[in-house]
């Protein structure tokens, strides 16, 4: 299903909805900023060097700072607060992951490449004496990871994390987290401090983080509630959980 071409976007009346993250971010948003002016100083000691291949190096880290920041702009951006986004394909009902951070995601992949390619020229024609342990160590693994990530968004489907909906079911798709229940076997579904744990009781809980979806995550959570408790309302889902949504009466 084209998911992306097709979803809706609706704000829900009568909830709450998401509060946003649990707990002070004071000590998060210090240690972003030392982390950062950390790798920004590492950065700009690569350019300085006379070295060529130190220079594209610095330009690797650079460019991976500027797609993290982007991704992480590009997620607090997404407004969730009793707003679901969901597309609705006759009884089958999806909310699916943020489309805006794909593209963050894919661009992982000219970072890693270019900080592995400077690391490799580097150690080629750069004297050891002036490469650090961080250089030596910590910037092929780093080159690696973000490769890996940027490389996995290229080839995974857009829908890839999606909470699908359907008269027989619930169906959880997020990687290394995922689940496929009859609704007879959901037994709770409630926001636990930043994830919302899906129960059953036939398999172990599952969960997704709050902004693994780009919906509100306690919306959600309510709503398969919702249907989990009450058999009779599972006949409309489709077009008729679009106006409950709409109504806001679950």
């Amino acid at each position: 299903m084209g998911q992306e071409k097709t979803a809706e976007t609706v704000w829900v009346p009568g909830h709450a909805g998401w509060q946003g993250q649990k707990g002070s971010t004071t000590g998060l948003v210090v240690l972003g900023v030392v982390l950062t002016a950390a790798v920004v100083f590492y950065a700009v000691t690569l350019l300085a060097d006379p070295a060529p291949a130190m220079k594209l190096l610095g330009s690797g880290v650079v460019l991976a700072v500027g797609v993290a920041a982007w991704l992480l702009t590009a997620h607090l951006r997404i407004e969730r607060v009793r707003v679901v986004r969901v597309a609705v394909d006759g009884s089958t009902v999806v909310f699916g992951g943020a489309a805006e951070v794909v593209w963050p995601l894919r661009a992982f992949v000219a970072a890693g490449a270019l900080l592995l390619a400077g690391w490799a020229w580097s150690i080629f024609t750069v004297p050891a004496e002036r490469m650090t342990i961080l250089t030596l160590l910590g910037v092929p693994v780093i080159g690696l990871i973000l490769l890996t990530v940027g490389v996995r968004s290229w080839f995974r489907p857009l829908d890839g994390h999606r909470l699908t909906l359907r008269r027989d079911g619930v169906e959880l798709r997020i990687p290394r987290n995922r689940v496929n229940a009859a609704w007879d076997e959901i037994s709770a579904a409630s926001l636990e401090g930043d994830r919302v744990v899906v129960r059953t009781t036939t398999t172990r809980p599952s969960s997704w983080a709050t902004r693994d979806l780009a919906s509100d995550p306690v919306i959600l959570a309510e709503l398969v509630s919702f249907y989990g408790k009450r058999p009779a309302a599972r006949a409309e889902i489709g077009a008729g959980t679009l106006a409950r949504l709409r109504s806001g009466d679950f």
